[in-house]
């Protein structure tokens, strides 16, 4: 079956989408060993108070009160009205205060002049995109020695791979979505100065997530976050990976 086009995903995500408001307290102040990967991308932002950040790829906002409640300025930008409406309501029930637009636009082309911000967040945007062209475009919209914070699911173990192509897919996936390869990421670090990068979830946390109770499933976090820490040669297995890149001056 032939993947949707991002239009298309984007209104079936947001038909799917049931809107709560967002808990920013754990993205305030994270911590650099937390097990949690967004929590980890926060604290790779740094101190953004007063400076502008893109949140590309917004979806239906659900780091926007978060970047927000750190005192950013946020352009939220994503492909798909339907989101980008969601993405103001939840803003609405969120009740946080603050700086923010939101843009419907392409990841390719923004519709903002070049040097425009100083941080992008980019949290699972690019392994549906074609990475050069939107690694040109967030260089193009950031100001010298502006970086951006990078959150993508990844799939370097082929052993994996030829596993999971035994599933049948999500019937929302756009046409080109797939985890990022070991190339793939090069690519998104080329040209960049990265520093800060992390692996986290091994493959068993988001099946044991869907048996265990709530309570439960923060130990498997907790678990994993421990055993990519000490074993290190595990990270190939790893299905997302956090990282800092920042452009040249």
């Amino acid at each position: 079956m032939a993947g949707l086009t991002e239009i298309e995903r984007g209104r079936s995500e947001a038909s799917h989408t049931v809107l709560a408001p967002t808990d920013v307290e754990p993205y305030l102040d994270p911590q650099p060993h937390t097990p949690f990967p967004l929590r980890y991308a926060f604290y790779l932002l740094g101190e953004v108070r007063g400076k502008t950040v893109l949140d590309f790829g917004c979806g239906s906002g659900e780091n926007v009160a978060p970047l927000l409640a750190r005192g950013a300025k946020v352009l939220a930008v994503d492909l798909s009205q339907e989101l980008i409406e969601l993405a103001r309501q939840r803003l609405t029930i969120t009740k946080q205060d603050g700086d923010c637009r939101f843009i419907v636009g392409s990841a390719y082309e923004i519709p903002l002049p070049d040097g425009t911000v100083d941080v992008i967040f980019c949290s699972s945007l690019l392994h549906h995109l074609t990475i050069p062209r939107a690694m040109a475009e967030m260089k193009r919209l950031l100001k010298p020695g502006g970086v951006a914070i990078v959150k993508e699911p990844v799939r370097f173990s082929k052993t994996f791979a030829a596993a999971r192509s035994l599933f049948p897919a999500k019937e929302d996936i756009s046409e080109n979505e797939h985890p990022l390869t070991k190339a793939e990421l090069a690519q998104v670090k080329e040209g960049w100065v990265a520093s800060g990068e992390r692996s986290f979830r091994l493959p068993l946390v988001p099946l044991l997530e869907k048996l265990l109770a709530q309570k439960s499933k923060l130990k498997i976090w907790h678990i994993d976050g421990w055993i990519l820490k000490n074993f290190g040669i595990l990270e190939h297995f790893a299905t997302v990976r956090v990282l800092r890149l920042e452009k040249a001056q």
